[in-house]
Formats: C-alpha cells, sequence, structure tokens
C-alpha cells in the first residue's frame, strides 16, 4: 500500500487520483469532464494535475482523450478510498451525522502514516465485533453516544 507521508504526492493529487478511481469504476474510464465535475474545479485544473501525475509515474494521459491510472497511481487511489471509508465508518460509529462524517473523513484521509491506518482500521474491526454483543453495544451507546 501507497501512503502519503511515503510518497511524492500531494492531497490534491490524491484528490485526483481517487476521482479517477470511482469514476473508473463506475463508467470503465475517466475524462477531465467528469473529474472537474466531480470535484467542483475547472477542467484547465484537471488537464495540469494529469500532466503532474503522469510526470509522476502515476497516471497515462491522451490529451483529448482519457486517463488511465497506472499501479502505483491505483494503489494510491485505492488507499484513499479506504482511508477514507474507514474514518468515515469510524466517525458515523460514535455518532458523527453521516453528511460531517464524510466532509471530516476527505479531511483527514491524507495524512495517515501507514501505522495509524492499519491501527486504525484494527480499532474499527474490533468496535464492530464488540457491538455486536447487545451488552458491550448498550454500553458503547451509553458511554459514546448518549454522553454530551
Amino acid at each position: 500500500m501507497y501512503y502519503m507521508a511515503e510518497e511524492k504526492v500531494t492531497r490534491r493529487n490524491e484528490d485526483l487520483l481517487e476521482a479517477i478511481y470511482e469514476i473508473s469504476q463506475e463508467k470503465g474510464y475517466a475524462k477531465s469532464r467528469d473529474i472537474a465535475a466531480a470535484l467542483k474545479i475547472t477542467p484547465a485544473t484537471v488537464t495540469d494535475g494529469f500532466k503532474r501525475l503522469q510526470d509522476a509515474g502515476l497516471v497515462n494521459y491522451e490529451p483529448y482523450g482519457g486517463v488511465t491510472l497506472t499501479k502505483e497511481g491505483l494503489g494510491i487511489a485505492k488507499r484513499t478510498k479506504q482511508s477514507h471509508i474507514m474514518l468515515c465508518h469510524l466517525l458515523e460509529l460514535v455518532g458523527v451525522d453521516s453528511s460531517v462524517a464524510d466532509h471530516d473523513a476527505c479531511i483527514m484521509e491524507h495524512g495517515l502514516s501507514k501505522q495509524s491506518y492499519q491501527k486504525l482500521l484494527n480499532m474499527v474491526g474490533f468496535l464492530e465485533e464488540c457491538c455486536k454483543d447487545p451488552t458491550i453495544k448498550k454500553q458503547f451507546v451509553e458511554m459514546v453516544l448518549e454522553k454530551k
């Protein structure tokens, strides 16, 4: 897996890679206009990003065509997406509204070290497993969700 702190990508580049990945999964390909719409940025900004990502060896880009992820770009995109999902789920588990959790996960997903990502992932799994027991789930709700 790839992690921003250990790699040559910025938060903006991770967002681009993640958007390329998500749109490619949905449509089978990604074009600059799709990425621009998804990220609410201009197509020119996307094109500049594609060029930077291509120079870094993270995408294959054909002007006026589509963009595909290289193996390294795919790894970064998947890790960013997995981090987002895990962080969003963790925040929702502790009672954060889903729209707030999604927003906060977007902010948090980029700076995680490999160690922090793995430990948080393990903790989410542990919480899910513990909450299968009705007694523990009741205690969890009382301690975490109902405290002000």
